[in-house]
């Protein structure tokens, strides 16, 4: 839809979909926020005649974009990835996590949109790397529970040669 336009107005909501490298995908549960932050090194040419620098071209190096979800369903698998872990299923049924126990959490990871107001956005990151960041308190007090993840979406080359980051795909509201 063409700006300015009320239907452009977005409320998110979705879920998210989490493959492991090497394992089964599976809902991450309910999401409280998700956020992407690209970040760049900006590298600027000046140009030093006329009695001043004058900046003349600039080039953006070290492409990143992190990845930051906080979600409120606390699962062995969910505080395993914050805490970068195994988690070892008991016998008698509980679950351990085993803390710092890996040194890298991979996979590729999947959001889809399900709002009802405004544009849906679909998000593939085909190539993400968990690590701690944050921190997680036992004892909620008067709000429910959270726990944060954080990651880096790793740029892939594609077999017809571009290299990104993953795609993001915006269905228009109807």
């Amino acid at each position: 839809m063409d700006s300015p336009s009320t239907t452009n107005y977005f409320q998110g909501t979705g879920y998210a979909l989490w493959t492991p490298t090497g394992g089964v995908q599976r809902d991450l549960g309910n999401i409280v926020e998700c956020e992407l932050t690209p970040s760049v090194d900006k590298l600027e040419h000046k140009k030093t005649r006329g009695g001043s620098k004058k900046t003349d071209f600039t080039q953006y190096n070290n492409q990143a974009v992190q990845i930051r979800i906080v979600l409120d369903e606390v699962t062995a698998e969910n505080l395993a990835i914050e805490l970068m872990s195994q988690v070892v299923e008991n016998t008698d049924g509980t679950k351990t996590i085993r803390l710092m126990s890996v040194s890298t959490i991979t996979g590729a990871l999947e959001f889809i949109g399900d709002n009802n107001v405004g544009n849906k956005v679909h998000g593939v990151f085909p190539s993400v790397s968990f690590g701690p960041s944050g921190s997680f308190s036992p004892i909620s007090g008067d709000d429910f529970g959270q726990l944060e993840i954080t990651g880096d979406l790793l740029a892939i080359t594609y077999t017809d040669g571009i290299t990104d980051f993953g795609q993001m795909t915006v269905t228009e509201a109807a």
